[in-house]
């Protein structure tokens, strides 16, 4: 990373720098070696980081959470942390019981984690437990240090997109993917569990990119005419290069493997 940080214009960091709700110094000192050695650098936090490890972001200098920063002709703007895990679980709960998922097909993984969310699957068919305010205590153990109500979401994107609107190109850095509808091959629970808030958004407001992690997973797909690239971790060996059309400034990011 350092060598490439070198090598390229700048940095995009877009969360999860260490372990979930732990402040570990090597992690911090390996990304204050990655910001020492580029042109320049920006980020947001994920949805693990503890409240002293987003002031570390911000002591860097890198962090755009709900702010924006012009380089170039390109706006950065950046919308950290996910939204409320509580929420995100009543709709997929809503979604299995709704919607045609027969042609879902968790695994063994998977189907722990619908279990855990009150989702069984019996004689081929997905069933919905009915469950009381007090049933969602159990996803206690799924929330994050970092998140937001999908309201709070728009206004975020909506805040930061105000300091860049007016940048030849936008992009959006948002840890949390924007929500993708229906029924969704790429991942085994077969739906997105990406911010409703974010999406709002970027239907209301067209971006030549919008670029997110917190899956861990490459996957890509549109919302309008705005390309949403999910990226995959650095720490499966991934990493992406954007590149801009010289003329438009049109962006275009490519997944590569150290």
């Amino acid at each position: 990373m350092i060598r490439l940080a070198k090598e390229t214009d700048g940095v995009l960091f877009l969360g999860d720098l260490m372990t979930f709700r732990k402040f570990t110094q090597g992690s911090i000192d390996n990304i204050t070696r990655i910001k020492e050695a580029s042109n320049w650098m920006v980020g947001i936090p994920g949805n693990g980081p503890l409240p002293k490890v987003r002031e570390f972001l911000d002591d860097l200098g890198i962090n755009i959470h709900s702010k924006g920063r012009s380089i170039d002709d390109i706006g950065f703007f950046g919308v950290g942390g996910i939204q409320n895990t509580k929420e995100t679980v009543s709709d997929i709960r809503e979604f299995y019981r709704t919607e045609d998922t027969s042609t879902i097909t968790p695994d063994t993984r998977t189907m722990d984690t619908l279990k855990a969310f009150g989702i069984s699957l019996m004689n081929g068919r997905f069933e919905v437990k009915e469950w009381s305010e007090s049933d969602f205590s159990v996803l206690d153990v799924y929330t994050s240090p970092f998140e937001h109500s999908e309201e709070r979401m728009y206004e975020l994107a909506s805040t930061a997109y105000s300091q860049i609107k007016d940048s030849l190109t936008q992009i959006l850095l948002s840890h949390v993917p924007p929500y993708e509808s229906g029924i969704i091959p790429a991942f085994p629970i077969g739906v997105s569990t990406g911010s409703k808030g974010i999406r709002k958004f970027l239907e209301e407001t067209p971006l030549a990119l919008s670029v997110s992690g917190h899956y861990h997973k490459h996957h890509e797909f549109k919302i309008g005419t705005t390309d949403c690239v999910v990226m995959p971790a650095v720490i499966n060996d991934y990493y992406g290069v954007l590149s801009t059309e010289a003329s438009t400034k049109k962006p275009s990011i490519e997944i590569r493997k150290f």
